[in-house]
């Protein structure tokens, strides 16, 4: 019995997680054959799924999608966080300061988990949402997580290898590795058009306990600057100060630290 209900529990988590994957909708029979799940089983699953609002059937295309208890479940993971709110704050000083769209993030598995996202009062926003997920290999603030990784953790990361989200993304472990190194070196994290076209990235890890727990980015048009001019050199500055910020806030409230990975504490 005890194997059974845990094997219900893992259906729940895959169903959900496939259903975020899929913003469109996706049908019955899809979630069964990617879950590889029996119909007579997965149909009292998503019933439950629907009557608790986790999960809603569209009626016209009969494909199902996250419920809205969902969404209130997941503002309230952020919202009830005082940690992230000051986070948020020093987001958002950063965001103003640059002037360009800023992110917070930690990794979650090998994905980026965008937390938080700032953008100044400007009408262009580039990147992702907050709760959204991205492959951590083609993202700016993912190399700066996964710089703590060796070659041999990013090989067990990413077991079928680097899928290209555009023509520019990294291709193997071993230009990744590469890239990784720089961020190591120099303490920056950097992509060009390399999850999004005509976007680039900016990024610096957050360290606490001598370990990579989270970055901050700033993204911004691939037009609008290069690496070498006076506006970069600001980003770097800006983006230096709140890594420092940050990282005091997440020290002074580290048993209030569940994000990601986490950080083990006594």
């Amino acid at each position: 019995m005890a194997h059974d209900e845990h094997r219900t529990v893992d259906r729940v988590v895959d169903i959900l997680e496939l259903l975020a994957k899929n913003n469109e909708g996706i049908s019955f029979s899809e979630i069964a054959r990617l879950l590889s799940v029996p119909k007579s089983s997965l149909h009292p699953v998503l019933h439950t799924l629907c009557k608790r609002r986790l999960a809603h059937c569209k009626a016209k295309e009969q494909k199902y999608v996250l419920g809205d208890r969902m969404f209130s479940l997941g503002s309230n993971y952020v919202a009830d966080s005082s940690l992230l709110n000051k986070v948020d704050e020093l987001l958002s000083r950063l965001a103003e300061e640059s002037g360009e769209t800023c992110h917070f993030g930690v990794l979650s598995g090998n994905e980026v988990l965008y937390l938080l996202k700032q953008s100044p009062a400007s009408p262009v926003h580039v990147a992702a949402r907050s709760g959204y997920r991205l492959g951590a290999y083609c993202t700016a603030i993912g190399k700066a997580l996964l710089s703590q990784f060796d070659k041999e953790e990013l090989l067990a990361l990413y077991p079928e290898g680097l899928e290209p989200i555009t023509p520019n993304t990294v291709k193997d472990v071993d230009a990744l590795c590469l890239q990784l190194e720089e961020v190591r070196k120099n303490g920056w994290g950097y992509e060009k058009e390399e999850s999004s076209i005509h976007v680039q990235c900016l990024s610096t890890p957050i360290v606490c306990q001598q370990k990579t727990v989270a970055a901050v980015s700033v993204a911004f048009p691939v037009f609008q600057l290069h690496e070498e001019t006076e506006k970069m050199q600001f980003i770097k500055k800006c983006l230096a100060n709140t890594r420092r910020e940050i990282e005091n806030v997440i020290s002074q409230n580290i048993a209030d630290w569940i994000y990601g990975n986490g950080i083990k504490t006594e």
